[in-house]
């Protein structure tokens, strides 16, 4: 069952418990984000994706009143119990797309309509491999997959830097496998020291988020 949206979900943002594939994603690079899947799989014959549930007894949504704090005014992720040190805190949900142009497409007239969202992270960065072991022409291309939560995701998304606020992060993003149905996730895990009750979840965006926004 899909959750409902937790408090203070913002309205221009569509609320879902479960990532979604893109229309445009590249049959052919499923291969690359569900590890039961072959060159020739569509998405109609893997399983569903796995749905991540709002953690409503570890974190909620709040808005950020402290005139200090760089996203004052908008809204910040906050755990309300402590949270052990290297466990998760939450799954990371939106809409997962291929960076890399398919096939069909000139690769100088491609273009990613997720570009410039801020919610965008790498899914899976790898080299392609041979569709099978005969083509040994194959040249290696770059596939580059994110997970953008722009306009569809969860509570993941309100997740603020660290910068400004604290002197280092106290999560971080981790890719994993889902071992039920085989689909990649980004999950968000507490870092060496934990979280104490009523402390804002912060991560490094890192030096590329911040240097793209700066030239």
């Amino acid at each position: 069952m899909v959750d409902p949206a937790p408090a203070h979900w913002p309205s221009t943002v569509s609320y879902t418990s479960r990532s979604i594939i893109s229309r445009s994603f590249p049959p052919s690079q499923l291969r690359y984000i569900n590890s039961r899947a072959t060159p020739t799989t569509t998405l109609r014959t893997l399983p569903a994706l796995p749905i991540c549930h709002h953690p409503k007894d570890t974190v909620r949504i709040k808005q950020i009143a402290d005139p200090k704090h760089p996203a004052c005014g908008q809204n910040g992720l906050f755990v309300v119990r402590a949270v052990k040190p290297r466990t998760k805190v939450i799954d990371y949900v939106g809409i997962i797309h291929s960076r890399t142009p398919p096939p069909e497409h000139n690769s100088a007239g491609w273009i990613d309509s997720h570009e410039k969202s801020d919610y965008d992270l790498s899914l899976v960065r790898c080299m392609s491999t041979p569709a099978s072991p005969d083509l040994k022409d194959h040249v290696p291309i770059l596939v580059d997959i994110g997970i953008d939560a722009d306009k569809f995701g969860n509570a993941a998304r309100m997740i603020n830097d660290y910068r400004g606020v604290a002197c280092k992060p106290n999560v971080e993003f981790r890719q994993v496998w889902d071992n039920a149905t085989g689909w990649a996730k980004m999950e968000v895990w507490a870092l060496s020291e934990g979280l104490r009750k009523g402390d804002e979840v912060l991560i490094s965006y890192g030096k590329g988020f911040w240097s793209a926004r700066s030239s």
